[in-house]
């Protein structure tokens, strides 16, 4: 039996038990009574039960254990790839913490899965990887943009999306890189998609996206207030963004959940980093 599989084995060793046991209650109802042979019955049945219940607790603390460690490992991956590509020198803790923040009360009132609120702060930390491919003389340019310009930095969604795909376990997030600029109304880049079209995260992080570049310091602009960025958001309800997740932003807001823009009342998962460009 060492070369046999572990579902064989299985097999075998249930298959052996159950005619071990139906032999000796066999055994027990004849010399004893039909009423011995229940009570034995009960007694193997409960302890196999038991015994089950032990096997399945051990294997899931296994799962969770491996679960962890493979969540920590991705994390690093993540945070490793974002400092290589120097994605973390111009991005603050704070930004990070309430942008987890808002993603966590937001989906919250979208009930919608949790794992979107992942989904957002990974898009959101690895969202302009692909500017490590347009030019520097662009990406480095004070005057305004030309054409040619912006036709170069419109590529970096889909750089990004090149980057991402090629890691097996980054594939959803590549597709919310890929469509971080898209709008609502079809009128984003690079694919100029619309509407259901553009990932549910990517939609969820537009918003948020903006809402934090609005009211977070900034050296070449005033900082919006609340309020004002509250306004900014529903202005572009249908054109920017989508009218149901500005709906849901609101109404979250309007019960207290942002905690009037400062924080909101859930924990971050994860700092991830985030602003509008």
């Amino acid at each position: 039996m060492a070369n046999t599989n572990p579902t064989t084995r299985r097999i075998l060793v249930l298959g052996s038990a159950s005619l071990g046991t139906a032999l000796v209650l066999t055994a027990v109802a004849a010399l004893a009574s039909a009423t011995a042979a229940i009570i034995l019955l009960v007694v193997i049945m409960w302890l196999a039960v038991w015994r089950i219940a032990g096997a399945n607790r051990r294997e899931l603390a296994s799962i969770k254990k491996q679960f962890d460690s493979s969540r920590a490992r991705y994390e690093t991956i993540i945070d490793r790839l974002c400092g290589a590509v120097g994605m973390r020198d111009s991005l603050t803790d704070e930004e990070s913490q309430r942008l987890s923040r808002l993603a966590s009360a937001l989906v919250r009132q979208m009930r919608v899965p949790t794992d979107q609120v992942k989904l957002v702060e990974q898009a959101a930390a690895l969202r302009d990887v692909g500017k490590q491919g347009v030019a520097q003389s662009v990406l480095l340019k004070e005057d305004d943009f030309t054409e040619q310009d912006w036709a170069e930095m419109k590529r970096h969604p889909e750089i990004g999306y090149e980057i991402l795909r090629e890691i097996s376990f980054l594939t959803e997030v590549a597709d919310v890189v890929r469509c971080h600029h898209e709008r609502f109304d079809g009128q984003g880049y690079p694919r100029g998609v619309a509407g259901d079209s553009i990932p549910l995260a990517a939609r969820i992080l537009a918003v948020l996206d903006a809402y934090v570049a609005m009211t977070s310091q900034r050296p070449y602009r005033k900082t919006r207030s609340h309020e004002d960025a509250i306004q900014e958001v529903l202005r572009n309800a249908g054109t920017q963004f989508d009218p149901e997740i500005v709906r849901a932003f609101t109404e979250a807001d309007r019960r207290g959940l942002f905690a009037n823009g400062r924080s909101a009342r859930i924990e971050p998962q994860v700092s991830v980093v985030s602003e509008v460009k």
